[in-house]
This record gives C-alpha cells, sequence and structure tokens, in this order.
C-alpha cells in the first residue's frame, strides 16, 4: 500500500512541475516583471524612473577582487 501511495504521489507531482517549468513559470515572468517596473515608475516617477534605468544600462560589470599578493 505504501508502494502504492508513493506510485500515484510520483504519477501526480512530475506533470506538474513539467508544467510549472516550461508554461507557468514564463508565463509569470512575461507578466510580472513588466507589472514590477511599472509599479516602480508609478512610485519614483517617471523622470527619475527612466534616469536611474539608463544608468543601469550604461553601467558596466566590474570584477573587483582582494589580491594582497605582489605583483612584479
Amino acid at each position: 500500500m505504501q508502494q502504492l501511495h508513493l506510485f500515484i504521489g510520483y504519477i501526480l507531482f512530475m506533470p506538474f512541475i513539467g508544467f510549472y517549468s516550461y508554461v507557468l513559470g514564463p508565463i509569470l515572468k512575461l507578466v510580472l516583471l513588466p507589472g514590477g517596473l511599472a509599479v516602480l515608475c508609478l512610485i519614483m516617477g517617471p523622470k527619475s524612473f527612466f534616469a536611474h534605468l539608463k544608468r543601469a544600462k550604461g553601467l558596466e560589470l566590474t570584477v573587483q577582487t582582494n589580491d594582497n599578493r605582489v605583483r612584479g
């Protein structure tokens, strides 16, 4: 009986994982990311929001290291 419950659990669980990963996940990303940016724009105001957005796109990622070795 225990093995039957485990088997039924896997049969029910696996399709939901696949559905979330390949269907619901991308749909949520398409809805929540622009919605979050829209709310941020409402909070900050359009002028400030777009100024910060332009600054964020213009910044380059730099890697900082704490390397104390002597070079030369």
